[in-house]
């Protein structure tokens, strides 16, 4: 007898080539445990649940604030049933009536009695929150799964979990011979199993269910932030965008740590960031701590001090001073030496401030620069066509020339006397004419000699 033999159709053969597994085996895990009643062992993972069966007939603070806020690795599920208050209302009013009929009976121990008397004023109490106060009632429902790599280590974290809950005020039972079944209730499936829901179940009233409210953790989560460290109290992840203008007024944040805390390594990690997105920087260090990191992303190092070989004339005013179609060079900078010599000669009145304010106009004056910004150009000599290019630091006066103006009015003999450090004496690198580019996107000003004075 002669067999009819048929060709394998092309997907025929890509059905038995991809086999028979689906989308779903990528997510299940490869192994579980099922056999100890203590725990599951699911890969290399080990689970034991918890369940609450009871807690406080009233709460004036989270019951879970304990829980949410630590760093123990667990899964939190709640179950909240409504129940209907008219119905609800009519079992309670006869569960009343009968218990009312125990306790007038003589027939009981003292311990029955005032376990009937227990139920009789609780259940007067919710009727009466329900009818007067138009409160609802809802059947509560609490698992704790905690997880851990080992044993040892689950054992150590379920004794302090339990510990958290008791503080709470809260009793609960470890889901043993039903630990499948409380793991069921606790991952985000939406099934609180039949097995374990009336061990955990617990009626509570409207009032009573704020104190269940879960969300009470804090956290900063920019969507296009980056990642700053963990929150301290939930060791959640802490990513910001501190340029989102609609949510942060401004891009400043203070930094503070104990000694070795890593505030040192954060600062050099935001310049880094900043560097890499083009952002401007001036940094100010005491410490000399810096140099290394300017020098590595192409910045502006700035020595300032007696052994300095890098100079800045605080009289240059620079083309990028003022923003772009804008006036008033001289004005502007006027405004700013005000301020700088306010520092060095003490607290000016208004007449001092305007003195001083003619003689800077006259030391500008002496190097051709008025309040008429064309003042500040000059023709480019080394080009044949005539360009006009802004004015360099050697164009600019001096603090030397400020204190000879000073010497020839008796009026400020005093600021000329203040100026002699700056002059002539310890400070003198401030008369200087600047030496140092300062058009980088990085300049870091070195000021430790300057703090021992």
């Amino acid at each position: 007898m002669k067999q009819k033999t048929e060709k394998n159709s092309p997907n025929k053969v890509l059905e038995i080539m991809q086999g028979t597994i689906s989308k779903k085996n990528n997510i299940y895990p490869t192994y579980i445990n099922l056999n100890n009643p203590k725990h599951i062992e699911i890969e290399d993972k080990y689970f034991s649940s918890l369940v609450v069966i009871n807690y406080y007939h009233e709460q004036n603070d989270l019951l879970l604030k304990n829980l949410i806020d630590t760093n123990i690795n667990m899964n939190l599920s709640m179950f909240y049933e409504k129940k209907d208050t008219y119905k609800m209302i009519r079992e309670l009013t006869y569960h009343i009536g009968n218990t009312g009929v125990d306790l007038e009976s003589k027939n009981q121990n003292t311990q029955d009695i005032e376990l009937v008397a227990y139920t009789h004023n609780d259940a007067k109490y919710i009727r009466k929150q329900m009818q007067v106060n138009n409160e609802e009632l809802y059947f509560f429902y609490l698992y704790i799964t905690v997880f851990a790599n080992s044993i040892r280590e689950l054992e150590y974290l379920l004794n302090k979990v339990e510990g958290m809950i008791q503080s709470k005020g809260m009793q609960s039972r470890r889901a043993y011979f039903r630990q499948e079944q409380a793991f069921l209730s606790a991952i985000p499936l939406m099934q609180n199993h039949e097995d374990v829901k009336q061990v955990t179940r617990r009626n509570i009233l409207t009032s009573g269910l704020v104190a269940t409210y879960p969300f009470i953790s804090s956290s900063l989560f920019d969507e296009n932030g980056i990642y700053i460290g963990n929150n301290i109290y939930n060791h959640s992840l802490v990513f910001i965008d501190r340029y989102n203008s609609d949510k942060y007024k401004n891009a400043n944040i203070s930094i503070f740590g104990t000694s070795g805390a890593g505030k040192s390594f954060y600062t050099k990690l935001l310049i880094l960031r900043n560097a890499m997105l083009g952002i401007k920087q001036y940094i100010i260090d005491p410490e000399r701590e810096y140099e290394n990191v300017c020098n590595n992303l192409g910045g502006t190092f700035i020595k300032i001090g007696p052994t300095s070989n890098t100079h800045i004339n605080i009289f240059d005013i620079r083309k990028e001073s003022i923003e772009e179609e804008e006036k008033g060079y001289l004005a502007a900078k006027i405004g700013k030496l005000i301020g700088f010599f306010n520092l060095v000669f003490g607290e000016m009145d208004e007449e001092e401030k305007a003195i001083l304010e003619e003689k800077l106009i006259e030391c500008y004056a002496k190097k051709g620069i008025t309040f008429d910004d064309e003042s500040l150009f000059k023709q480019d000599e080394n080009k044949v066509t005539i360009t006009k290019i802004f004015k360099e630091s050697r164009d600019m006066p001096r603090l030397e020339d400020l204190y000879h103006l000073l010497e020839q009015d008796p009026k400020t003999k005093v600021f000329k006397t203040k100026l002699i450090p700056f002059v002539k004496g310890s400070l003198k690198f401030f008369n200087e004419y600047t030496n140092i580019t300062l058009d980088t996107d990085l300049i870091v000003a070195d000021i430790y000699e300057m703090r021992r004075r």
